[in-house]
């Protein structure tokens, strides 16, 4: 894939954040501005059998106060965190009231993890006690696509709805699509991502050794580290509102930001392994400053994958010295 930009400026109007600091983007900054963290001792289910026991779990939230209660028992714990996510968006873009909106605005929505609560939960009673142990409550959220909905549903939102699923790249990949149908959708596009572990897919990550674990430096995520040795599991919903800059200036919108351009590559590993060519990984930062017209040496910071895997933080180490050269971005 090209790299590319939008056809006109995309602005960033609105932003809603769930994360283990609690709801909303003030609460967010605060906390990882002031050096806190949200990884802790997992509680939520048995770990003593795994070599990891730590995550970064979501902070309790009122689900209720954004879902009617005769529909939140249909909403599974995944949905429930992106349509709250998705209403802070609104909200934050002042585009809560359906009426006001005077347009079909789409939901573009990355996520790995949509579902997996409901699916194991569902086949755990169709195991246990067959065709009438399966809940049909659950099944409605089986669907990898079930978030999105439940976004478009609660939140009365008429546009294009697509679910995007790319393993960790998912809300990256859900944005950049979701450019893609602002372009014909003036009215805008809530975009971004959703994930929640849960115990499976807690034990199947630690069976396959890319946790964090304690081996005598703690159990913490250690990206481009000497003693890394995997990353934090974590829960959490980040969604954006993304407007034409023109449109969302003349209805009086705040700019938090725009997308100035995006790449996309694709690199050829083995199954159940990480990427070990930089060149990939460095082409498609290139696609991306070369859609927006920027010179690597006007960049300041990179936001890192960092997934602190000995492999795949090599792989993205090199490729960002490959881009932005010896000056220590």
């Amino acid at each position: 894939m090209r790299g590319s930009s939008p056809a006109g400026p995309t602005a960033i109007t609105g932003i809603g954040c769930l994360s283990g600091f609690g709801s909303g983007v003030t609460s967010f900054g605060t906390v990882i501005f002031g050096g806190r963290t949200s990884i802790d001792s997992i509680t939520s289910f048995d770990t003593s059998a795994r070599r990891a026991h730590t995550a970064a779990s979501i902070a309790p939230f009122d689900a209720g106060a954004f879902i009617p209660p005769a529909r939140l028992r249909r909403v599974d714990r995944t949905g429930r965190l992106a349509v709250v996510a998705c209403r802070l968006a609104l909200e934050d873009a002042g585009l809560a009231d359906e009426a006001a909106r005077g347009g079909e605005i789409g939901v573009a929505l990355g996520s790995s993890t949509a579902g997996l609560h409901s699916i194991v939960g569902y086949l755990d009673g169709l195991n246990a006690h067959g065709p009438a142990g399966a809940s049909a409550m659950d099944f409605s959220n089986t669907v990898g696509n079930a978030a999105a909905s439940l976004c478009a549903i609660e939140c009365g939102l008429h546009g294009p709805n697509a679910t995007i699923y790319y393993k960790e790249a998912s809300a990256l990949a859900a944005v950049d699509y979701a450019l893609t149908l602002r372009a014909g959708n003036p009215a805008g596009i809530v975009a971004g991502g959703v994930e929640d572990f849960e115990a499976v897919w807690f034990a199947i990550h630690d069976r396959f050794r890319v946790l964090a674990h304690d081996a005598g430096h703690g159990e913490v995520s250690r990206p481009f580290g000497r003693h890394r040795n995997g990353f934090v599991a974590g829960s959490g919903a980040f969604l954006f509102v993304l407007e034409d800059h023109n449109a969302a200036v003349a209805r009086g919108g705040r700019i938090r930001g725009h997308i100035a351009g995006l790449g996309a590559t694709s690199s050829i590993c083995g199954v159940n392994e990480w990427a070990t060519d930089p060149a990939d990984l460095a082409e498609c930062m290139r696609q991306a400053l070369d859609a927006a017209a920027v010179h690597p040496r006007d960049v300041g910071v990179v936001f890192a994958a960092a997934n602190s895997t000995r492999d795949l933080d090599r792989t993205e180490a090199q490729a960002l010295a490959d881009v932005f050269g010896p000056r220590g971005v």
